[in-house]
């Protein structure tokens, strides 16, 4: 008899835990980075995709807010702030910023991952 109820908690719990871990999905974004004008500081801007997140989501209008209303010092500024917001760097990529033959700085592309509960 309680080896019966033993097996039925154990399997109960694996269900309820399997179940708990579907809801999670993993999210990305890209932070487009570049030199600001006639400044030796870093301008930078954010994407989720085609989602709106500031509509829903308190935690990204927070970061948008912040990344597309300030200037850094560095790109390592930007890698900062977003660890400290649960993000993970993924990937990132590197373009020469080029107009009529004159070089104005490279733009840095910045892809980052995080996980979150899945609503």
């Amino acid at each position: 008899m309680m080896t019966k109820f033993a097996l039925t908690a154990v399997l109960f719990f694996s269900l309820a835990t399997i179940t708990y871990g579907q809801n999670k999905v993993e999210k990305y974004c890209e932070v487009t980075s570049s030199n600001a004008f006639l400044s030796p500081k870093i301008v930078a801007t954010i994407s989720f995709g085609q989602e709106n997140p500031q509509s829903t989501d308190t935690a990204a209008s927070e970061i948008i807010k912040f990344i597309q209303s300030n200037k850094f010092e560095s790109r390592v500024d930007i890698l900062n702030y977003m660890s400290s917001k649960g993000w993970t760097l993924k990937s990132s990529c590197a373009y020469e910023d080029v107009t009529n033959g004159s070089s104005l700085g490279s733009i840095i592309v910045l892809y980052f991952g995080k996980i979150i509960e899945n609503n």
